[in-house]
């Protein structure tokens, strides 16, 4: 991964990628049961460790009828997405083998697993993604969940936390820095208070204070 140009204002989309840890993104689901996933995989993996869950969209709960390309009349459920994100080094393969456990029991989608393996990583977006008829914001946490089965406490977490945090320092500073007019030219605002951002200044931020994760090889952020 990543990063994806945005239609929209020439934003990029930014996800964090691992190849140590769980982490999972759950379409149409709720909080309640996000949360209740989360226990199945901790009783059932229990080295996975703690997990943080996430709300990566903001959906109105409601149930539409739609109809496929034949014409036939299928109901819809839309609802919140989420991620999970666990602090426990497991290795790549025996994260592939829940996949592909959670995709059985379509928890997850089975293409989800089919590109998890291609691409030989696991990815979840971390920045807002500005589409063509929506903005979705970056993801925020909802609930630590704590793991009552294991001691073992690998700080994968809080490096997430870390690098999320970057980006979203990232994004304040083009949303602040911006300043053009939004008619189709390239003037820009006089009339906007604009602030400077150091693109040098934030890097050494991001990975200030723990370097031995920062240079990581397989904990990357793409720009």
């Amino acid at each position: 991964m990543c990063s994806a140009l945005s239609p929209r204002r020439g934003y990029p989309i930014i996800g964090y990628t691992t190849r140590r840890h769980l982490i999972l993104d759950l379409d149409n689901a709720n909080r309640y049961g996000a949360r209740a996933i989360t226990k199945k995989i901790m009783w059932e993996w229990p080295k996975v460790g703690d997990c943080i869950i996430l709300s990566s969209s903001v959906k109105p709960d409601r149930v539409r009828l739609v109809h496929n390309r034949w014409g036939r009349p299928l109901v819809y459920h839309d609802r919140e997405n989420f991620h999970l994100v666990f602090d426990n080094g497991i290795g790549y393969n025996l994260s592939c083998r829940i996949c592909r456990v959670l995709a059985g029991i379509n928890i997850l989608n089975p293409d989800y697993v089919k590109i998890r393996e291609f691409r030989g990583d696991m990815t979840l977006r971390i920045s807002p993604a500005h589409l063509q008829n929506e903005v979705k914001p970056i993801p925020h946490l909802v609930e630590w969940v704590y793991n009552n089965y294991t001691t073992r406490r690998d700080g994968y977490i809080r490096h997430y936390l870390k690098v999320k945090k970057g980006v979203e320092t990232l994004f304040a500073g083009l949303s602040d820095t911006e300043g053009v007019a939004n008619d189709g030219t390239n003037r820009p605002n006089r009339t906007r208070q604009q602030r400077t951002v150091n693109p040098l200044t934030e890097r050494i931020d991001l990975h200030n204070g723990d370097t031995e994760e920062a240079s990581d090889d397989d904990d990357r952020l793409f720009l």
